[in-house]
């Protein structure tokens, strides 16, 4: 990073030291230009685009090559360092171009692999996707060649120039997302680690429920020095996550639909909103298709042409994440006459062999020499045991990772096929396709019809599961994936609605692992009470659920603590005024709520007490880095009670009441402390807030030896915040943010959508950003006011978009 920060700050004295002229060449040439008339190579017939008021581009085309070639036109000139940034995690390039410093996520993202299993997935893709991505990647690199001198101003800072784009980029970015959303495996070092400190008893507790326990045991002995061994790539994951600003332990979504019975309509509404890490310019880009009077509208990701979220003008579909456990790691025993076999398989006495295969490249490195890297894969999948390795740790071991996400699948070809399938069968025979990252679908039609399916490449394993599995042993191989007949499901239930939130999905007596890492219920308990107390719903009601920040979790810890505390306001000064707030509280996080305040700083000051003193600090640290499992932990150890509220530290038992009384004691000096004596000034506002940053260069503005020029441009320019918010983890309006660096939001809604199929000429949508990714666009942050006050935007999908709002239009015609 230091090299990073040097070169940029070359540029930035540059930059702020020329005159009005070099500044206007600098920042404002590069402004999308959204009017005229222009040459696009490749076109076979004119196109038309047309920006509404929010930037979000209307594609008229008459094919679909043209049509892909326009949007990678429109991507490029949106978000193409978001999508620069893009082909460095893919391709695992970080060093070459930033410095050597980044090298080892380098490292990291060439031993997972996304880059090989992208050119795998080229190999397989049929002649019409690959037609259509290579159309995209066509209009990308047209865009750039035709602008050389209109790059965002994010180029000049890194000292870079743009990657040439191709139909490999595209595939791996599903590959990216697909990671970014693998959050299990992350946990589950987490509890392996915890699993050496604590008793049988107590570690049974340290899961939310015990049918979790049950699914996840961690009790192999050898585990915990496995473990161990994962950390340092755990930590160069967090890092890379932080750097690019993908953080948070809750990457999911709400979704719901309900069918015409419950509307006064008669048509079913639909509504969306997954929960990614926050940043600038944002996950989504917002477009819509017109092909030869077809309509198809909805959010993509800077890199790829298929709508992701979306809809047509019969369906509209939303997606939430599994939490999926798709990933296992295995231990390889090696041929003690040859380290470059591993066991395959013992039949008879007689031991199998086969060779590791071996991959080599060459990392290139910013103003330094190049280095080489080799990959070594078992059947399994890559080794990740000498990764950041610590000798004494590994002993020799060989660890290798089997990932879904390695396997070819072919998302893309599924995502077009959805995208534009004209009845609910239709649609199902192109979800045969989706596989990876797991995903429910919620699905409703013009027709009537609702739905809820589990698309996904779920692995069939052996019923022990343990975080290290023996790579020797054939029976603990995966014996295939589900298949998808076989997945859960629900079609036009009875109930009128469908819904998922990031909980369970299993049907009664599914006997398949799936995973034990679901969210806890506490968000689709809301969304039930809604759709289950209302006999009719509409639009309103469904803008209100999304903005929702009651949380469940946090009444169920009112009903524990409160009589403890009001026996003992005596004991303390400010247990008076923290009792009057509790119980005059309706539980929930909107900004203005001092409650929230209270009740946040309690619960992480009693978790703490609670588990620091078995766990030890680097383990509980390590635990706590995924809020969702600290926190239903502490209610069920509140609910059910537990020796770990006794301090192994002291001669004395302490017990719940007393834990109970330090945590409040301790919330209520940390408010006093960091926003004074007035409880008014504890708002839930005032400590939780959200600052939208711009990866890589948000994190390298906050190290201490960023140059103040940078942390200027990045604090006024790229950056956007901070501002206060509302929600909590468990509401449904998610407002997450880390344990480890509390209160500053990290994740949430990265989109809303309600669609009404009633009208389908409009969708109602509102993004936490914009649509540009340059800072100095109308359309950079031109959104967050509204997503922050629960406000949206009208997404048209027909003409009557040219009645209804003013707009901008472009046409692209064949070179002559």
């Amino acid at each position: 990073m230091k090299t990073f920060l040097k070169g940029a700050l070359f540029l930035l004295v540059f930059i702020i030291g020329v005159s009005g002229i070099a500044i206007y060449w600098t920042f404002y040439r590069p402004l999308p230009d959204y009017n005229g008339t222009k040459e696009l190579a490749g076109l076979n017939n004119d196109v038309e685009i047309h920006w509404d008021t929010f930037g979000v581009p209307h594609i008229y085309a008459s094919n679909k090559e043209d049509l892909y070639r326009t949007a990678g036109y429109v991507h490029a000139q949106d978000r193409l360092w978001q999508m620069t940034l893009t082909q460095l995690a893919a391709e695992g390039r970080f060093a070459e171009f930033l410095g050597k410093e980044l090298l080892p996520y380098d490292q990291l993202q060439r031993t997972i692999g996304f880059w090989r299993v992208a050119k795998r997935m080229e190999e397989q893709l049929s002649d019409s996707t690959r037609s259509l991505i290579q159309a995209y990647a066509d209009g990308v690199n047209s865009y750039v060649k035709n602008h050389p001198k209109s790059l965002p101003i994010q180029f000049a800072l890194a000292d870079m120039e743009p990657i040439p784009w191709t139909v490999t980029h595209t595939l791996a970015l599903s590959r990216l997302m697909a990671w970014d959303l693998n959050i299990p495996w992350k946990a589950e070092i987490s509890y392996s680690l915890a699993r050496q400190k604590l008793s049988d008893n107590q570690f049974r507790q340290l899961f939310p429920n015990e049918k979790l326990y049950a699914e996840r045991q961690l009790s192999d002995s050898s585990t915990i020095h496995y473990a161990e061994m994962l950390i340092p790539m755990l930590k160069k994951q967090q890092e890379l996550d932080k750097l690019l600003n993908k953080q948070g332990s809750l990457k999911g979504s709400n979704a719901w639909a309900v069918n015409g019975s419950k509307t006064d309509t008669g048509f079913p509404l639909l509504a969306g909103d997954p929960h990614l890490g926050l940043n600038m310019p944002g996950n989504w880009y917002e477009i819509h298709y017109n092909l030869n009077g077809k309509n198809l509208s909805g959010a993509t990701l800077a890199g790829a042409p298929v709508i992701i979220l979306g809809q047509n003008d019969s369906l509209a579909w939303s997606l939430t994440n599994i939490m999926l456990d798709d990933t296992d790691f295995f231990e390889e025993a090696i041929n003690p006459q040859n380290s470059d076999q591993y066991v395959l398989d013992t039949l008879a006495g007689e031991t199998l062999y086969e060779q590791f295969t071996v991959q080599r490249e060459v990392i290139k490195i910013k103003n330094e020499d190049d280095t080489t890297f080799t990959r070594r894969l078992s059947k399994h999948g890559p080794v990740i045991s000498n990764i950041y390795h610590d000798r004494e740790l590994i002993d020799d071991r060989v660890i290798t990772m089997q990932w879904t996400g390695l396997d070819v699948t072919n998302e893309m070809e599924a995502l077009e096929n959805m995208g534009w399938s004209q009845s609910f069968e239709e649609f199902q025979q192109a979800l045969r396709s989706f596989r990876v990252p797991g995903q429910n679908i919620i699905y409703a039609d013009k027709a009537g019809n609702i739905a809820q399916f589990a698309a996904a490449n779920i692995p069939i394993r052996n019923p022990n599961q343990v975080l290290i599995r023996e790579g020797w042993d054939p029976d603990q191989d995966w014996q295939g994936y589900i298949p998808f007949n076989r997945l859960p499901k629900s079609i036009n239930p009875e109930q009128g609605w469908v819904a998922n939130a990031n909980n369970a999905i299993l049907e009664e007596n599914y006997s398949n692992y799936i995973t034990a890492y679901w969210h806890g219920d506490y968000r689709y308990q809301r969304i039930r009470q809604y759709l289950s107390r209302n006999d009719i719903v509409n639009e309103q009601l469904f803008q209100l659920m999304q903005n929702d920040t009651y949380s469940a979790l946090a009444e169920e810890v009112t009903g524990y603590i409160l009589p403890v505390l009001e026996s003992s306001q005596n004991e303390n000064e400010y247990f008076e005024t923290a009792i009057s707030y509790l119980r005059n509280w309706d539980y929930t996080y909107s900004p203005s709520e001092t409650a929230a305040s209270i009740m946040d700083v309690f619960i992480l000051e009693l978790t703490r007490n609670v588990l620091e003193d078995e766990l030890g600090k680097d383990v509980y640290d390590a635990f706590i880095n995924y809020s969702g499992q600290p926190v239903r932990v502490i209610t069920r150890l509140m609910r059910d009670g537990s020796s770990l509220f006794d301090n192994v530290n002291t001669q004395q038992e302490e017990t719940m009441r007393m834990q109970i009384i330090a945590g409040m004691e301790e919330a209520l000096q940390y408010l006093v402390d960091t926003r004074g004596p007035e409880p008014i000034e504890w708002r839930w506002e005032q400590i939780h807030t959200l600052t939208l940053k711009a990866p890589l260069f948000g994190e390298a503005a906050e190290n201490d030896s960023a140059p103040v020029a940078l942390k200027l441009i990045v604090n006024n320019m790229l950056n956007k915040g901070p501002f206060p918010v509302g929600g909590h983890s468990y509401s449904i309006n998610n407002g997450e943010y880390r344990w480890t660096d509390p209160y500053d939001m990290v994740l949430g809604p990265s989109i809303r959508r309600i669609v009404d199929f009633s009208d389908l000429s409009s969708t109602l949508s509102i993004l936490p950003t914009g649509q540009s990714g340059n800072p100095l666009s109308q359309y950079y942050g031109d959104q967050t006011e509204s997503w922050l006050n629960g406000e949206y935007k009208f997404f048209y999908q027909d003409s009557s978009f040219f009645n209804e709002s003013q707009y901008r239009s472009m046409r692209l015609t064949p070179p002559e």
